[in-house]
């Protein structure tokens, strides 16, 4: 069997050291157009059920590299052997830190020291609900993707309209080094077969292949397979732009983020094509009430809990948070190695 990680980016919010740091420093940002919403940074407390639906759905993944500025929770085992915890600073050059972005700290995932050629990306609220294979990540070498065209749709709140500055900011990359008509032509059963990406998908890709560049792509949220060449190509395409990104302390519209990774494999044909439906379901926390039955009955491969811009109320998230944590301890009520 191959060797596959896994990459998970996680903070404490409520952590009040983090919170002065941060007030510090973003105090020195004022009058810069930065993002410094609420919702990136607050904790649901369901990190614990992050590492038991690995172990329980995924136990053949070779490492788990936790992401943090140092924290470390206190129900951690950082005595697991499949643990490797990972400071900023383990690959964030100094003079970068502290960082409350996450762009700077994704970007250079694969400078982390032992990580394998093939790694799956996860932020903190992505959770596989159902066992999978490697094979549900990778296939022949290729990371499995959500193969779909998809116009960018400018966002009208300040963090969303942040999102499509860096969405617009990859594919403006990408046209710059592919051409979509030739890419698509090559690999046209990648995008136009309706039994890999769904019969809806590939009338859209058609649609949207007539476009003389790459329009947008698809966004899944959802665990993303990446490949350390890939990452690498893109810096050496691209230095600029990058250390550019790397030194932005808070999320900026002159940023770019990971997707942009997805997009080269995408671009340039190095990808396995499947639907969104195969894959997994985003949920908006602050209104989709079903996600608490999805995770107890544990109904999709991969679920996304997309945190609310706006809750009602620090009681009202309270609630919600609560609520999670029970569905999430009736589907994987058994400590995992990684807890103490």
């Amino acid at each position: 069997m191959e060797n596959i990680d896994f990459v998970v980016l996680w903070v404490d919010g409520a952590d009040k050291k983090w919170q002065e740091e941060k007030a510090k420093y973003q105090y020195l940002a004022t009058g810069k157009k930065v993002d410094i919403s609420a919702n990136r940074f607050r904790d649901w407390g369901v990190m614990p059920y992050w590492f038991r639906s690995i172990e329980k759905c995924a136990p053949w993944v070779r490492k788990v590299h936790f992401v943090t500025c140092g924290q470390k929770p206190e129900w951690l085992n950082t005595d697991c052997p499949k643990l490797n915890c990972v400071n900023h600073s383990d690959y964030i050059p100094a003079e970068n830190l502290p960082v409350f972005n996450a762009n700077p700290i994704e970007i250079g995932l694969h400078r982390i020291k032992g990580i394998s050629d093939k790694f799956v990306f996860f932020n903190d609220d992505m959770f596989l609900l159902k066992p999978v294979e490697p094979s549900f990540f990778y296939k022949g070498g290729l990371p499995v993707q959500y193969a779909a065209l998809h116009p960018i749709v400018p966002q009208g709140v300040h963090a969303n309209l942040i999102m499509t500055h860096l969405i617009a900011n990859s594919v403006t990359i990408i046209n710059k080094h592919f051409d979509s008509r030739v890419q698509i032509r090559k690999n046209w059963k990648k995008w136009f077969m309706p039994n890999r990406v769904g019969m809806k998908t590939a009338l859209l890709n058609f649609l949207y292949s007539r476009h003389s560049a790459f329009i947008g792509f698809g966004n899944a949220h959802l665990p993303v397979p990446m490949l350390k060449a890939t990452i690498e190509k893109v810096w050496d395409a691209e230095p600029e732009i990058m250390e550019q990104t790397l030194a932005s302390r808070f999320r900026t519209i002159t940023d770019v983020s990971q997707y942009l990774f997805r997009y080269w494999d995408l671009a340039s044909g190095n990808f396995y094509p499947t639907s969104l439906k195969k894959l997994g379901r985003k949920f908006n926390l602050g209104v989709d009430t079903s996600v608490f039955r999805a995770i107890e009955n544990r109904s999709h491969n991969m679920i996304c809990l997309q945190d609310d811009e706006e809750f009602a109320s620090e009681d009202v998230f309270n609630q919600v948070k609560a609520r999670l944590i029970k569905a999430f301890e009736t589907a994987f009520p058994e400590k995992s190695s990684f807890e103490k």
